[in-house]
């Protein structure tokens, strides 16, 4: 098992979320609950974005829906299932709870990795033709315009793994696996490689998976992921 020897640089972590709400990084979590409206960096969602840690929530909300979405968020604690289950209505679909996990350092692969390139594109267009494409939506990653790690079995590539940096500083990394292949470690591997890489261009590595999907928790509690927060994102419907 692969494991995190230290904990990440969570105030540059305070600081990137803490710019996503709008706020100083030490008042992001500093009350049971800030409600907010989007600003700069949310401008484009529409719907709501919540953020949980250590039973304080920080939630965003829509500007021009905020007066009729207020009165749906549950009274303190909010927690992410009473927040689910505040906007069950048709309208609303509802995203998590997510996990939001950091790591500071990570050990060898298990299994032979490579920085892949332009080159490997045929390979990557057939790996993602084995994939769902809700399954390509969440892990799978552009190959030669960001970092990205695969796993071959023979001329195969049966894991990719690939992040984007966000605001300069976090790497937040996509991971999938061919179907065929699961089970195995490589995407696992394939994580270790593409967060070493992240390290050494100075960012800090972000695992980011919906908490009902095993496979992928177990992957980040294998590599040593230390877990930040739990977030829940609710979609409006625009009819």
């Amino acid at each position: 098992m692969i494991r995190a020897q230290r904990e990440p640089n969570l105030s540059r972590v305070a600081r990137y979320w803490a710019s996503q709400f709008g706020c100083a990084a030490e008042a992001l979590f500093a009350q049971p609950l800030r409600l907010v409206t989007h600003g700069t960096e949310l401008a484009d969602y529409h719907g709501i974005f919540a953020l949980f840690r250590e039973g304080a929530a920080v939630i965003s909300l829509p500007p021009e829906r905020a007066d009729s979405l207020r009165p749906l968020i549950p009274v303190p604690p909010v927690t992410p299932a009473n927040l689910a289950e505040a906007f069950k209505a048709p309208e609303f679909t509802v995203i998590g709870p997510a996990f939001i996990g950091y790591v500071a350092e990570v050990l060898r692969p298990a299994h032979p990795v490579c920085a892949l390139g332009e080159r490997d594109g045929p390979a990557v267009e057939a790996l993602r033709a084995a994939c769902t494409a809700i399954e390509w939506e969440y892990g799978g990653s552009k190959v030669g315009t960001r970092p990205a790690s695969g796993v071959f079995v023979g001329r195969d590539l049966v894991a990719l793994a690939g992040y984007e940096i966000w605001s300069g500083a976090i790497a937040h990394i996509a991971v999938v696996t061919h179907p065929e292949f699961r089970g195995r470690g490589f995407g696992r591997s394939a994580v270790c490689h593409v967060a070493a890489a992240a390290l050494a261009a100075g960012l800090v590595p972000q695992y980011r998976t919906l908490e009902s999907n095993g496979p992928s928790m177990r992957v980040a509690a294998s590599l040593g992921f230390f877990r930040y927060a739990s977030s829940v994102a609710v979609r409006i419907s625009s009819s």
